[in-house]
């Protein structure tokens, strides 16, 4: 266990004493921090901020002071936090942890709204404003350039790429109501996007997507009308190339991402806002694929019980084939665990599976309870290292 390295997720919104913090965190074992570089709107509870319990962040901000001149179309704007402090700056320089830039890419409410033509459309041409399209070249311009001016001006030790490609309709969006139910093949039909830079992006990939768009409105209006219809073999087919084209624009995306930050700074992809992984694909996400492309996958095991975490992450070592390069990100508490002990038997199996990388999912959200789960496992993990 020489390589190991605990750490947390954290928003800067909550570290009210950064140098205190940190300290803290140093003191409990922990090696990393992950703070949201660029995050969306939400709603949070917070059981242990000084402040406030239920938090809203503003929508599709960025909480460190961006300098690039490169930017086009689609802008990143500071947070107003910002302007009285430099979080992302201030732990970077504190020296105590590996700092890493959680950095939402696509999930993006306010440039959506702002820049409507860069969003994904469904088959009916809805637009999904929560969600920019990384098949439209500005949505990519300003990834790619959000990205290399984070890792230009700040001493971090990698980037980590939250929602490169697209967000699945049942992903949430702020007070949904709804009376119809689509089924889970129906959702995954909803949220394909057909926007003109995918039809476009397709038809130069060799792939006409207008017959396969028809076939998905009917589908859906088929069960909406009470009136199933079976997919045919055709349209499977037809869906499973549109994958791997929208698979493709993902990969690059991140590819082009890999090339425009400094090579000092790593790049790793969260590979999905879903479970289990064996679903990535609905958002783009070719695992084996993004595995090569970028420095490693950031495992969200976000599972209920120890045999369902186990059976994920043995899918994902059989689809990328290793251990080397994958990290995990575990939520100690609701709604995934419910005990110390779940911890210390998901924290063994990782272990023993060869993963020494493992983030906990968040700092600011968990109860002081579940923070003691943390500070007891990781201490004595780290005793053992520094007893090897």
């Amino acid at each position: 266990m020489t390589g190991l390295s605990p750490g947390y997720y954290a928003y800067a919104w909550n570290l009210h004493d950064m140098a205190g913090e940190i300290a803290a965190m140093r003191a409990d074992g922990m090696r990393h921090l992950a703070i949201a570089a660029s995050y969306h709107a939400g709603k949070f509870i917070q059981p242990r901020d000084p402040f406030t319990r239920v938090y809203f962040p503003e929508d599709g901000t960025v909480y460190f002071r961006p300098r690039s001149n490169a930017y086009g179309l689609l802008k990143p704007l500071a947070s107003t936090l910002v302007a009285e402090r430099d979080p992302l700056g201030d732990a970077c320089r504190s020296g105590e942890l590996s700092i890493r830039a959680w950095t939402v890419l696509n999930h993006n409410s306010r440039l959506g709204f702002l820049h409507p033509d860069t969003v994904a459309r469904n088959a009916w041409g809805d637009p999904y404003c929560y969600s920019l399209c990384p098949s439209h070249p500005a949505v990519r311009h300003y990834a790619v350039t959000l990205c290399a001016d984070l890792a230009e001006h700040h001493d971090l030790e990698c980037l980590l790429l939250e929602s490169p490609g697209w967000l699945v309709y049942d992903h949430g969006y702020h007070h949904e109501f709804a009376q119809a139910a689509p089924s889970l093949f129906g959702a995954q039909l909803m949220g394909l996007c057909f926007c003109n830079a995918c039809e476009q992006g397709a038809r130069a990939g060799g792939l006409d997507i207008a017959p396969l768009r028809q076939q998905v409105r009917q589908l859906v209006d088929a069960e909406f009308a009470g009136q199933p219809q079976s997919a045919s073999p055709a349209l499977i087919g037809d869906l499973a190339a549109f994958h791997a084209w929208r698979g493709q624009v993902v990969t690059s995306l991140c590819a082009e991402i890999r090339a425009a930050v400094r090579r000092e700074v790593g790049v790793r992809v969260i590979s999905t806002c879903q479970r289990p992984h064996a679903t990535a694909y609905l958002e783009g996400g070719d695992l084996n694929a993004l595995s090569r492309t970028a420095d490693g996958l950031e495992l969200p095991l976000y599972q209920t019980n120890v045999q369902d975490l186990a059976d994920d992450l043995d899918d994902v070592v059989r689809t990328v084939g290793s251990v080397k390069g994958l990290s995990t990100i575990l939520r100690p508490g609701h709604p995934d665990m419910q005990s110390e002990n779940q911890l210390r038997e998901t924290l063994s199996l990782l272990l023993a599976a060869g993963i020494e990388d493992i983030s906990f999912y968040n700092f600011g959200m968990l109860p002081i309870e579940q923070i003691g789960w943390v500070r007891e496992a990781v201490g004595e993990l780290m005793g053992q290292v520094n007893h090897a």
